[in-house]
């Protein structure tokens, strides 16, 4: 594979199994995003971020085990879902 190729795509991939993981009921924790992806702590900081910015409501809980990201479904979608 040559440099630079693909690359819009691996990334909009990544970011859908992130949507995935932290629209789990449990959400994830950041060493479980790592652990998923083989990113350093910042980076899946850094890729939560991007979720918010593009429109992702994130809550953030504290946990023993480290705070808990979960991506907010508004009923209205959970409505609209069924």
């Amino acid at each position: 594979m040559t440099k630079g190729t693909n690359t819009g795509t691996a990334a909009v991939g990544r970011q859908d199994q992130l949507r995935k993981l932290l629209r789990r009921k449990n959400g994830a924790t950041i060493a479980q995003i790592q652990s998923a992806y083989g990113w350093q702590a910042h980076s899946a900081r850094a890729a939560i971020s991007n979720l918010r910015r593009a429109g992702e409501l994130i809550d953030r809980q504290p946990a023993s085990k480290g705070s808990v990201y979960r991506i907010v479904v508004a009923e209205l979608e959970r409505v609209d879902e069924r």
